[in-house]
């Protein structure tokens, strides 16, 4: 089983669902999701193709979507609803990939501007490619000033996501209420279309996101589980994350958030261990 794996309808991911379908076939999945950023087009694909030539396994609609609350930033995974109108939603809260990433990188040259931060006006970018937060990061940081002003060290454009514009002390913070989805009104479509919300990779965030606030975030807001096995888990977090879902009664879910690059293989999970 692999509930956590993206196709290339992620800016992220490398692979057509069907070439997923079959890369999931020949390492043996039996069960898979495929779970990609703010959209469950994958699934409606995958309902109007001939499935059975690709992959012969359970296929869970999914998806992973970006969340705000109380100033944090995390994501959420949700599976098994009914795709169209969960598919619809997203599109409508979303937009595409290059709608909601041109958002957020107009955003992001708004701050450089207000901050003095020196940029090439004309720089490239394809937002089928590439993520926003990584061009602009790419562009400025070629003015070595830039990184001074800052007063930190940004290790690479994903840090600078995950570790800096989401974190409200940072000079560049940039509030993601403006585009990403709150948890009430993901709970509300996700629900409400048979599916089950899970808190996706509690350590797979910087250090500004502290796991209990999250495991806290779960309880209060009322969500369903949480990818407790993922491969940016280690041994002891996926015990303590095991055991504080069997205490609360929680389900456990688990997948390698395969994007298809960097090394990054499907994993093929133990089923009893989900359900």
């Amino acid at each position: 089983m692999d509930l956590h794996m993206h196709s290339n309808i992620s800016a992220d991911g490398v692979y057509p669902v069907e070439e997923l379908l079959s890369i999931a076939e020949n390492v043996g999945l039996k069960t898979i999701s495929i779970t990609d950023h703010n959209s469950a087009l994958a699934h409606f694909l995958i309902k109007n193709i001939n499935v059975d030539k690709y992959f012969s396994g359970e296929i869970v609609s999914g998806i992973e979507i970006d969340v705000t609350h109380n100033g944090v930033t995390f994501d959420l995974l949700a599976y098994n609803f009914d795709v169209v109108p969960v598919m619809e939603w997203a599109y409508k809260k979303f937009g595409t990939v290059t709608d909601r990433q041109s958002k957020i990188r107009q955003k992001l040259y708004e701050l450089l501007d207000k901050n003095e931060i020196l940029y090439e006006k004309d720089f490239p970018w394809n937002p089928k490619q590439e993520f926003a937060h990584i061009n602009v990061f790419n562009n400025f940081s070629r003015f070595p000033e830039n990184l001074d002003k800052l007063g930190t060290k940004i290790a690479d454009g994903s840090d600078f996501y995950r570790n800096s514009t989401t974190n409200n002390d940072f000079l560049l913070y940039l509030n993601m209420d403006f585009l990403w989805a709150t948890i009430s009104e993901v709970k509300s479509v996700i629900h409400s279309n048979g599916g089950k919300i899970f808190l996706a990779h509690p350590y797979g965030y910087k250090a500004n996101v502290d796991v209990d606030r999250l495991l806290d975030i779960v309880l209060k807001e009322g969500l369903d589980g949480i990818e407790v096995y993922h491969t940016k888990h280690s041994a002891e977090q996926i015990k303590y994350l095991d055991t504080f879902c069997k205490k609360h009664n929680l389900l456990i879910s688990g997948g390698s958030d395969f994007h298809g690059k960097n090394g990054e293989k499907m994993v093929d999970w133990d089923i009893q261990k989900f359900w």
